[in-house]
């Protein structure tokens, strides 16, 4: 079973603020948060992996070619254009897969059971599964009472009441019927509201760890969080 990794990204919210590298190989705690992506899908004994490369992909290639890899797992490196979008990422590297798949992105790590996961996925016979967990405020909240009298504060609380996709997918090959070659076409946009629209999108809830690197917070904190857990 393959995992899908989508790596081609320019990473323009954190570009300039970190060191000058794609963002997949941006260092956590000495090692790229690629490899410690697909660590994690490794741990649970995947490791056939096709990386969907695109801005500045000849780094990650290069990386790869000389990185201390573990002999059994697979890695193809696939250039899938600069300017593409995730759904056109995807439909280039169709012909590579069998069912299911995983699909996951360049910039993200999570605990997520990848074997629940698929048994979850394998169980509902639906055609996708996405993987959801709550989001968790990016400013400390207030608790104000009717006169708005300051009663307590919560940091950057997390909203149990809201859910936020996750990015770590399983797939059939059925949903490339919900694709094309449009270079321009957004995974999340289209597709996966088709998906929705015929109840053929499940959702599989996570609460465990789960942290998307989008800015150089985010950053520092998962670089601290794999430093504390070496």
């Amino acid at each position: 079973m393959k995992a899908v990794i989508l790596c081609g990204g320019k990473g323009t919210r954190i570009r300039g603020a970190v060191a000058d590298a794609p963002k997949p190989l941006l260092d956590i705690a000495g090692r790229p948060l690629v490899h410690r992506l697909m660590d994690h899908f490794a741990e649970s004994n995947y490791k056939s992996f096709i990386l969907c490369l695109g801005h500045r992909g000849g780094e990650i290639r290069d990386y790869f070619d000389h990185a201390d890899v573990p002999s059994d797992w697979n890695v193809e490196l696939v250039d899938t254009g600069e300017e593409t979008m995730t759904g056109g990422r995807l439909w280039q590297v169709r012909d590579l897969l069998q069912e299911p798949f995983f699909l996951c992105y360049g910039d993200a790590l999570s605990d997520v059971d990848l074997s629940k996961l698929v048994e979850f996925h394998s169980g509902h016979g639906k055609i996708a599964t996405l993987t959801t967990v709550h989001p968790r405020s990016d400013y400390g909240l207030l608790d104000l009472d009717g006169a708005g009298c300051v009663r307590s504060f919560r940091e950057k609380d997390v909203q149990q009441n809201q859910w936020i996709n996750a990015g770590f997918f399983v797939m059939d090959k059925a949903v490339f019927e919900y694709l094309n070659d449009d270079v321009n076409l957004i995974l999340e946009r289209q597709p996966l509201e088709k998906l929705a629209a015929v109840s053929e999108l499940m959702a599989f809830k996570h609460d465990g760890f789960w942290k998307s690197m989008e800015t150089y917070r985010d950053w520092l904190d998962l670089d601290e969080r794999f430093r504390a857990n070496s």
